[in-house]
């Protein structure tokens, strides 16, 4: 069983792939700029109404704020959300260009955050910010192109993993308190109840929404009868350039 990422063993091969991700080191600088914009604005208490009108909510969403469907991912929180998020991409994006270039990894990304928000506004509540959609949607775009590889450490195949990740997203996003669906905010209460209130305040509807669009994607990609030798192929012509 091969191993994502691998062991110490690989670290230089995985640094090779870093410096040569030139998508995913722009997405982390569109990223990261924003958030230091934010930061020097007076963080995001002190511009509220940047979030209001370009993270996502249903009643912007309804009252024609269109935008907002793409523009929620470019905001965060804080500087751990915004660092967490960028490095995700980085490191999991980096694997994706490597493997089918900058393009698809833009396509991904793109079509993570588009299904996040439709999660977000089917079965999420209150305001959301942050790329958490997209990154999700590169892991399983990941774990589904490469179905029986292992990403390190974990001791499950990317398959499990990649069903894993929705399964859960779907359940923790299905008993939120805030969605209120009977009998299963019930379970979400008890879980509040017992000090897990922290578990509902990810958008596990985004988190669900983007994985399976990258989900769906990768499935459509191997439609496509895209292989990983036609990839590596792929990836051999780009670095002969």
């Amino acid at each position: 069983m091969q191993s994502i990422g691998g062991p110490f063993s690989n670290a230089a091969r995985n640094l090779g792939q870093l410096r040569r991700s030139p998508a995913c080191w722009i997405w982390f600088g569109i990223v990261m700029g924003i958030q230091s914009a934010v930061a020097i604005a007076g963080g995001p208490d002190r511009v509220s109404a940047w979030f209001e009108n370009f993270g996502l909510s249903g009643s912007g969403f309804l009252a024609g704020k269109l935008w907002q469907v793409f523009s929620y991912s470019l905001l965060h929180g804080g500087w751990w959300h915004a660092g967490l998020n960028a490095l995700f991409v980085l490191l999991i994006g980096s694997r994706i260009e490597h493997m089918a270039g900058g393009r698809v990894l833009t396509l991904t990304l793109l079509a993570g955050v588009l299904g996040g928000a439709l999660g977000h506004l089917l079965l999420g509540s209150g305001l959301l910010a942050g790329m958490s959609g997209g990154g999700l949607a590169l892991l399983l775009l990941l774990t589904t192109l490469s179905p029986q590889s292992r990403i390190f450490p974990l001791p499950v195949s990317g398959q499990s993993l990649g069903l894993g990740i929705l399964l859960a997203e779907l359940l923790l996003a299905l008993i939120d308190p805030a969605l209120g669906l009977p009998g299963w905010s019930a379970a979400g209460r008890a879980l509040v109840e017992h000090g897990m209130s922290g578990w509902f305040q990810m958008g596990h509807a985004c988190h669900f929404g983007g994985a399976l669009a990258g989900w769906l994607f990768g499935r459509w990609l191997m439609r496509s009868r895209v292989t990983l030798d036609h990839l590596r192929r792929a990836r051999a012509r780009r670095e002969a350039k």
